[in-house]
């Protein structure tokens, strides 16, 4: 069984089309109906069916057994040639969300100074999405990023750094700045401050919105933490961000929502399960795992 024609079921199930299977890895349409032969030979039994030559393909049980297995396999793969790469690289390479970033990047590079690490290391800084993706991918060995929940992610080892909530925003000289907690109802005809979908506030905001059947009746959406802040604090809205963000800024003030409507954010470390550090990265990654 070659690992090429694995690679070729793999994308053919995928795509349910031979012409696009071909094309994507720029061979001909008869060498990939070859492969599900030989595949089919080797195996002793039918992976796929089609009633016709433009006829809809069907994963045949054992077909979806051999798609799984060749999947795992080329991840696995791509594991080896990412984690091999790394292990002679004498650098380290660390991706953070903005709000992580605010709350220990300082600190954090003051200890790697300190050991004279800071040469060796590279920082970038992303939406916790982007993170999580590019870890995967190897371009990141290690993130802190934010996550609304403690469920597992495939392929990522995590440990939990710090928890935050989320609360409304709202200017100092606002009736609602009184209030010890709101109800997101309470906020009538006052337009709502929000991120864009690709941020992680904006989730934890659409998850409430969606649970308790909200919608808020005027909206405003921005692109930055900084754009939010600035907006309510010259009463153009309240916003929704995490307690942290709002922590020490001037003309705003940070009120939790009430019990049944709080979402609770982790910051995380997350580390790629393949990663097999060298000397150097080991150093770095006992630093960021004493914070």
């Amino acid at each position: 069984m070659e690992f090429r024609d694995l690679k070729y079921f793999k994308k053919l199930v995928e795509t349910k089309n031979y012409n696009e299977t071909a094309q994507y890895f720029g061979v001909t349409q008869p060498a990939i109906s070859s492969m599900v032969k030989r595949l089919e030979k080797e195996i002793g039994t039918k992976l796929l069916f089609q009633n016709s030559n433009r006829g809809k393909i069907i994963v045949s049980p054992a077909g979806k057994v051999v798609y799984t297995n060749a999947k795992n396999l080329i991840t696995k793969e791509n594991s080896i040639i990412i984690e091999a790469r790394r292990a002679n690289e004498n650098n380290f390479r660390l991706g953070y969300s903005e709000i992580a970033g605010k709350e220990w990047l300082a600190s954090v590079i003051t200890q790697l100074n300190q050991g004279h690490l800071l040469a060796s290391v590279e920082t970038h800084e992303e939406n916790s999405h982007q993170l999580e993706r590019h870890l995967r991918e190897g371009k990141y060995d290690a993130i802190v990023f934010s996550r609304l929940d403690n469920e597992k992610l495939s392929g990522i080892k995590l440990t939990t750094l710090e928890t935050f909530q989320y609360n409304l925003v709202v200017p100092n000289n606002s009736q609602l700045a009184d209030k010890k907690e709101i109800d997101l109802f309470e906020i009538g005809d006052i337009p709502l401050i929000m991120r864009h979908k690709r941020f992680l506030s904006r989730t934890a905001l659409d998850q409430i919105s969606n649970k308790i059947h909200f919608k808020p009746k005027k909206k405003l959406i921005v692109d930055s933490i900084d754009a939010t802040l600035q907006l309510v604090k010259q009463n153009m809205g309240v916003g929704f961000l995490m307690d942290i963000a709002v922590s020490n800024y001037p003309g705003v003030k940070s009120i939790p929502l009430i019990p049944s409507q709080q979402v609770y954010c982790y910051s995380t470390l997350g580390i790629r399960e393949g990663f097999m550090p060298n000397e150097i990265q080991q150093k770095c990654l006992k630093i960021l795992k004493g914070f």
